[in-house]
């Protein structure tokens, strides 16, 4: 007896995470310590050519510091990052934020990522 040939099953979609566990977040503190920022947002803010450069380092290195104007207080860099926050790429994460350095992650899919959240534990 032939056995009828069944269709393939298509790939399974890369299910991107919604959030970072603290051991993921813990992991990627530990994996940006020794980098330095590579974007300097200006006395200007958040303006389209930083966002735009924003993304194309994020495709790039999946894992960055950026950092915030100097001379800001507490709650400009509080309204600073919930504004990063609102404008960041999709699957982008704040890692965290050290005085006015944050640490930022873009989750790609697993072929082109050089850091998968599945290992980081």
């Amino acid at each position: 007896m032939k056995e009828a040939s069944r269709p393939s099953k298509p790939a399974k979609a890369h299910s991107f995470a919604t959030a970072l566990s603290s051991q993921q977040r813990s992991a990627l503190k530990a994996r940006a310590h020794h980098l330095k920022p590579l974007i300097q947002v200006g006395q200007n803010g958040l303006t389209e050519g930083v966002l735009a450069e924003l993304r194309q380092v994020l495709e790039t290195h999946e894992l960055i510091k950026l950092q915030l104007p100097g001379q800001t207080d507490a709650g400009e860099k509080k309204d600073a990052l919930a504004e990063l926050e609102e404008q960041l790429p999709e699957h982008t994460f704040i890692v965290g934020r050290i005085g006015r350095t944050v640490i930022l992650y873009l989750e790609k899919n697993p072929e082109d990522a050089h850091i998968l959240l599945k290992d980081l534990r």
